[in-house]
């Protein structure tokens, strides 16, 4: 029965995130678009789902679904032109990680900028991980040098257990051409939920408990530059061993 009620909350929290998405993209991003200029507009935008999702993970928390455990939160909110990178064990990652970092803009799958409730907020905003590494690192390395947070899951899928780590290189190659720091960001949640495979509406017996641990920066080195290739293998190398070995 405590299962079957705790699926029903989370099909509602679900439910108020698309309804929420589908009327903020017909009412709301329209109006930015016309009154604001560029500049101006994803500045609105990205801080509209910086609070949409705040509200939502804040909904799942009331609701006992999941509990947040950030031992220097305030790290997160002056986080200012970075790199950030996680592990991805759940299907809410990115709205736990947008909802508490401040002007930041997400790598995400190009399924969602064919998402009926979110597509008109998300396609202005964020950046889609189906685009060329050329496109990719000139519109992220412009976001970074305005102060936006470049939020990526290098394993370009969630979690898998019991399964070899492979991190893509397009967070290394980015540093090597903008030139600023990787925040790596360790995301833990137990008990887990909305892994790989599992349903939006499986969310245990009790409470997950997710806690994001701020690891050291990677700092951006010079020589680096050097070789593209060889650096990159270095960064993500380096970047493995900071998420995985923490």
């Amino acid at each position: 029965m405590k299962k079957f009620l705790r699926s029903f909350l989370s099909g509602f929290c679900f439910s108020i995130f698309g309804i929420g998405g589908l009327i903020i993209g017909l009412i709301f991003v329209p109006l930015v678009l016309l009154f604001c200029s560029r500049d101006t507009q994803k500045r609105v935008l990205s801080g509209t789902v910086h609070y949409l999702w705040k509200a939502f993970v804040g909904l799942m928390c009331i609701l006992k679904l999941i509990d947040i455990k950030i031992k220097n939160e305030k790290e997160l909110q002056q986080l200012r032109g970075n790199i950030v990178i996680a592990n991805h064990p759940s299907l809410i990652d990115v709205v736990i990680l947008v909802s508490k970092i401040p002007r930041s803009i997400c790598v995400v799958k190009d399924s969602l900028f064919k998402n009926i409730f979110v597509k008109s907020l998300i396609r202005r905003v964020y950046l889609s991980n189906s685009v060329s590494p050329e496109v990719f690192i000139k519109q992220a390395s412009e976001d970074l040098q305005m102060g936006y947070n470049i939020i990526i899951f290098p394993e370009g899928t969630r979690t898998q257990k019991h399964e070899s780590i492979h991190l893509h290189r397009g967070f290394a190659y980015l540093q090597i051409h903008s030139g600023h720091d990787i925040q790596p960001i360790l995301i833990e949640n137990k008990p887990s939920i909305l892994g790989k495979g599992s349903p939006w509406y499986d969310v245990g017996k009790k409470t997950s408990v997710y806690t994001l641990k701020i690891l050291p920066k990677i700092v951006f080195n010079k020589k680096f530059t050097v070789s593209n290739r060889q650096s990159a293998i270095s960064i993500t190398e380096k970047a493995k061993e900071s998420l995985f070995s923490a």
